[in-house]
């Protein structure tokens, strides 16, 4: 297939009428967006690529007021919807245009499914095109106007090369026999409503360094992230540009003067937080409250079954060779023990599976909570994954790899 890097404007609405008629004569389209989350507090999406007959579609939802016409592009299920890394992308744009979504395909998620160690999209295009996609704009400003057109260039590339990939990858899990899981999990992400609430809050326990504080510096630490935190909200702005870790680091590090404060914050806001510290009353944090497991406040019974659903998703994970990304998380492991699960139609009522999951893990997953063995409830013959990632020796640390 022809890769046209060229890219069509979408920016009024007579042009928006005009790819319209293009998208609705097509079989499959590829969707991207770009948001200002590197920036604000609250995302919001400010550009949508799409990618349909080799031709590459750049809208602009901060120049177009209505994109309601768009929906029924989305939830058509003639129209295939390829996305790289559907969840993030369909939440936001649930959220901010309302957008419904049928018979979608996700590359990433295809990518994990087939063994690949490196899922990301320019690994992808590496692959099957063997060419580098630039990511030097992945950061842009996406809200600023007019963006440059090197900016543009590099959103079109991002579902330039969407339907090619996923040809072969289709080809791929259907030779595997993983198609049926994959698309099952695809529709399942696409049915899935973005977060009550935005933001996505701190956690004291992955501020670098963390461990070698002090209980007490821990306690400033916790304060300051605090405090960080209802700013930036209050702002709309990302928390690390209202205050970076590093100056954190320095104020829990110095003597609590506020000229330390207002010479790292300004007046104002240095004033502000060490009125804040100095009339609060540090509370210290020892090192095991910031690395409790997940699980670790069971007991008796819930945690015996806890510890049975890890033997079984550990069972499932060796047999199938498979990435523990592919498997039910512990989180939903323990959603599972406490809620009154006897039969697969509650598994199906607690929506944290999709339909592939509760017919093919769901009968063995009951055994388990029925303290039964859960092997001969487990279908045969499960398709092999065969992930490299799966297979990594446990003292082996892999960094965390980006899914644009």
């Amino acid at each position: 297939m022809q890769i046209n890097s060229s890219y069509i404007m979408v920016d009024n609405a007579k042009n928006l009428d005009l790819a319209l008629l293009n998208l609705r004569n097509s079989s499959k389209i590829a969707v991207d967006t770009e948001s200002s989350g590197y920036f604000t507090y609250y995302a919001r999406v400010c550009l949508i690529q799409i990618t349909a007959k080799s031709k590459n579609y750049i809208i602009d939802p901060l120049r177009i007021k209505d994109l309601s016409s768009l929906n029924e592009i989305f939830k058509n299920p003639e129209i295939l919807k390829l996305f790289h890394s559907a969840s993030d992308d369909i939440k936001a744009l649930k959220k901010d245009f309302g957008f419904e979504f049928n018979n979608v395909a996700d590359t990433m998620l295809s990518s994990r499914y087939l063994g690949m160690e490196h899922n990301s999209l320019t690994s992808l295009v590496e692959l099957y095109h063997n060419k580098h996609l630039a990511k030097e704009f992945q950061k842009s400003n996406w809200e600023n106007r007019p963006l440059q057109r090197d900016q543009l260039q590099y959103a079109a590339m991002d579902t330039a090369y969407l339907e090619s990939i996923w040809e072969k990858m289709e080809k791929e899990l259907r030779d595997r026999g993983l198609y049926e899981e994959a698309f099952s999990e695809f529709e399942f992400v696409s049915q899935e409503e973005p977060a009550a609430k935005e933001g996505e809050g701190f956690q004291l326990a992955r501020f670098p360094d963390v461990n070698n504080l002090t209980p007490f510096d821990r306690g400033k630490l916790f304060q300051i992230l605090q405090f960080r935190e209802e700013k930036a909200k209050k702002i709309n702005r990302a928390p690390f540009r209202v205050l970076n870790n590093d100056a954190i680091s320095r104020l829990i590090s110095t003597e609590m003067k506020e000229e330390n404060y207002t010479n790292t914050l300004g007046k104002k806001d240095g004033s502000e937080l060490f009125q804040l510290m100095k009339e609060t009353v540090i509370e210290p944090i020892e090192a095991s409250e910031l690395n409790k497991r997940i699980g670790e406040e069971l007991e008796g019974e819930e945690k015996d079954k806890f510890r049975r659903l890890k033997k079984w998703k550990e069972h499932i994970q060796k047999s199938r060779r498979m990435e523990h990304s592919l498997l039910p998380s512990s989180k939903q492991l323990i959603q599972i023990l406490k809620s009154n699960i006897t039969d697969l139609d509650s598994l199906r009522n607690l929506k944290i599976f999709s339909e592939w999951r509760v017919k093919n893990y769901g009968p063995s997953i009951i055994a388990v909570l029925n303290g039964n063995p859960f092997e001969p409830h487990i279908p045969p013959n499960l398709p092999m994954v065969n992930s490299k990632r799966g297979l990594l020796p446990k003292n082996r640390k892999r960094k965390p790899e980006s899914e644009d």
